[in-house]
């Protein structure tokens, strides 16, 4: 038997019989403590400190980079 990545009790079931969480879900470390969090929320569930999302700083850079290079392009163009 596993133990739950979560709260790593090892009585088993389906979801986990003490935090309530399924196993199988996504997830991911947190940054502070390093335990694994369910993807979904949006803060650790171990030490509380909210998760920042990693799409937060790149969608902004995608939508520039795609304005930058309209910009080359119109300006490529007027040449």
């Amino acid at each position: 038997m596993s133990a739950c990545p979560f709260c790593d009790d090892t009585s088993g079931g389906q979801p986990c019989g003490t935090c309530g969480r399924a196993p199988n879900i996504g997830r991911r470390p947190c940054p502070a403590c390093k335990k694994m969090t369910p993807l979904a929320e949006p803060a650790c569930s171990h030490c509380e400190r909210a998760i920042r999302s990693e799409m937060r700083w790149k969608i902004p850079a995608i939508i520039l980079m795609f304005v930058v290079a309209f910009g080359v392009s119109v300006a490529v163009r007027l040449l």
